[in-house]
């Protein structure tokens, strides 16, 4: 059954193949690796580093994986977009292999049934699947938790502290909630030593915490542990509730019920029938317990119990089947076990249409590329909506295309209008936002996001998913003859020439001699892609003063 769980993972990634806001730094962190790699000043996170600092680890990872297959795209020439599915596939993939040892070691321990409706709950569920090659935080570290589940299961313990410390240390702090109840259990029952924990944890802690230290400190360009600042910032000065609080019980009555579906309904049936399950369970109901004391909470943030207690269901579902043959009201319950995989399965149909639908700023990007074809002289702006709802550097396709996402322009200033193509964002096309564009550019596509869902007895299906404009592609109709691009120089390394003399000129904010940047301009990609249009001008003959 182990296609099953591939296959359903690549329905996921090819029905949404595009990231949100949230996945933003390990995406263009994998970009950037990717196609810069040594050349750090060249780098996202640099340009926009967020809120608090991540770790290279998980992305360099993924591109060590994804690098040979994105240069053959490369070499065969497939558009850049290409690239986005090959390293999704590979973070799933790496997702993906150590679950797969997991359903073995659930046969080898719970028997071949429960290992099977493992398979069929989790592949029924919607949330785990989906986010599951997602290049989310939480994500870089669910390999890492999946084999210590293994390794604890197998009672390998060097391995599961080993495991543990590494996905602590460096992708996600809170981990050692759950992690660390495992070991306490491990601890009361005496299967695993207070002596044995300590020589085991403590190299191992300085390993992986010097790994990230070291390696972070160069990309960041400075000192630093990328999960401290993290635990800093969320845990000792409660900054995480400045993105959205939740109810305390949230994950109980929201996050769990949508992640499960109708399988939670099994949950206390194995439990009830198989014991050996509740060491499992409970260290997760109690790490999500713990967890909702931080105020901002999201389904993602525990997406690690669900493998655990999906466990407890499978044993249900198994012992349901096995005892179909003993009666009239053992059939009816193993079609119930049946029966909540259906239920399961229309669920996700339908999130995963609703999901679809979350990514205007991905379809947008690939709207204009498809209308605008290799035109030369796009610049494109994109606003933040845009910017959080599916496009990333792996949607550049062009090189002769500038893409710009610089914040907190007027809507309307001289900056905007000097670009041929705006993404704004816009209830409508007499929204507010489009007014001081209504003589200089014309509407050529808008873009629908998800709005809500209404129910109608009247129809079938009886529930309607419903959209609304969110996002205009606009086309600038006097666009400037000589554009000035200056505004972006403190970001992009544009080379912005005039006719008759060389503008402006950031090349890591030092100064060259002419022949050198001229070199310097050949021998690597420009990331802006403006600068190409104009290297016929350096004939014209600037002097190393205009630069």
């Amino acid at each position: 059954m182990d296609w099953l769980l591939v296959l359903c993972s690549l329905v996921h990634l090819f029905v949404c193949p595009f990231t949100k806001v949230e996945e933003s730094f390990n995406l263009q962190a994998i970009h950037d690796i990717l196609y810069h790699q040594t050349d750090i000043q060249e780098y996202d996170h640099l340009e926009f580093p967020g809120v608090v600092p991540r770790t290279f680890l998980g992305p360099l990872v993924v591109s060590v994986i994804a690098a040979p297959f994105v240069a053959v795209s490369r070499v065969l020439e497939f558009p850049k977009d290409v690239s986005l599915y090959l390293v999704r596939f590979a973070l799933g993939a790496l997702v993906l292999w150590p679950l797969l040892k997991l359903q073995k070691r659930i046969k080898g321990t719970l028997g071949k049934g429960t290992s099977d409706w493992f398979v069929l709950v989790t592949v029924s569920q919607f949330h785990f699947l989906f986010y599951l090659s997602r290049p989310l935080p939480n994500t870089m570290a669910l390999p890492l938790v999946l084999f210590a589940y293994y390794y604890w299961l197998g009672q390998q313990h060097g391995k599961f502290i080993a495991c543990s410390a590494a996905a602590i240390l460096i992708f996600r702090g809170e981990l050692a909630i759950l992690l660390g109840l495992i070991l306490l259990g491990e601890l009361l029952t005496r299967r695993l030593s207070l002596s044995k924990t300590v020589f085991i944890a403590v190299p191992f802690g300085l390993l992986f915490l010097f790994l990230t230290v070291f390696v972070d400190s160069f990309f960041w360009q400075r000192l630093l542990w990328p999960e401290g600042e993290v635990l800093w910032y969320n845990v000792v000065l409660n900054k995480s509730g400045d993105w959205g609080t939740s109810p305390f019980l949230w994950y109980f009555y929201s996050a769990i019920p949508r992640a499960m579906g109708t399988s939670l309904a099994l949950l206390p049936v194995g439990m009830f029938f198989e014991r050996r399950v509740w060491p499992l369970v409970l260290p997760a109901l109690f790490f999500v317990l713990a967890y909702s004391f931080l105020p901002h909470k999201e389904l993602r943030f525990i997406i690690y119990v669900i493998p655990l207690l999906n466990i407890a269901v499978a044993a249900a579902c198994s012992r349901l089947w096995e005892n179909r043959t003993k009666g009239k009201w053992f059939a009816l319950l193993a079609l119930v076990a049946i029966g909540h995989l259906v239920a399961n399965l229309v669920l996700t149909s339908f999130l995963l249409v609703v999901s679809r639908a979350n990514y205007p700023g991905g379809e947008a990007l690939f709207l204009l590329h498809k209308m605008e074809g290799r035109e030369s002289n796009v610049t494109v702006h994109i606003d933040v909506l845009a910017a959080q709802t599916g496009i990333s550097r792996f949607g550049h396709l062009h090189n002769n295309w500038m893409y710009d996402k610089t914040e907190n322009l007027k809507p309307g200033s001289p900056e905007l209008r000097m670009f041929s193509h705006l993404i704004v964002e816009a209830k409508s096309k007499h929204g507010y936002n489009l007014r001081p564009y209504a003589e200089t550019h014309e509407i050529v596509a808008h873009i629908e996001g998800f709005s809500h869902i209404r129910s109608s007895y009247n129809h079938f299906p009886p529930i309607r998913i419903k959209t609304k404009p969110c996002l205009f592609i606009l086309k600038n109709k006097y666009l400037p003859k000589e554009p000035d691009f200056s505004f972006t120089l403190r970001k992009h390394p544009v080379l912005n020439l005039r006719q008759d003399n060389v503008k402006s000129l950031h090349v890591r904010k030092t100064k060259k001699k002419f022949m050198d940047i001229v070199v310097a301009i050949f021998q690597r990609d420009c990331i802006c892609q403006d600068c190409c249009k104009f290297l016929p001008l350096l004939t014209e003959g600037p002097t190393t003063e205009d630069i």
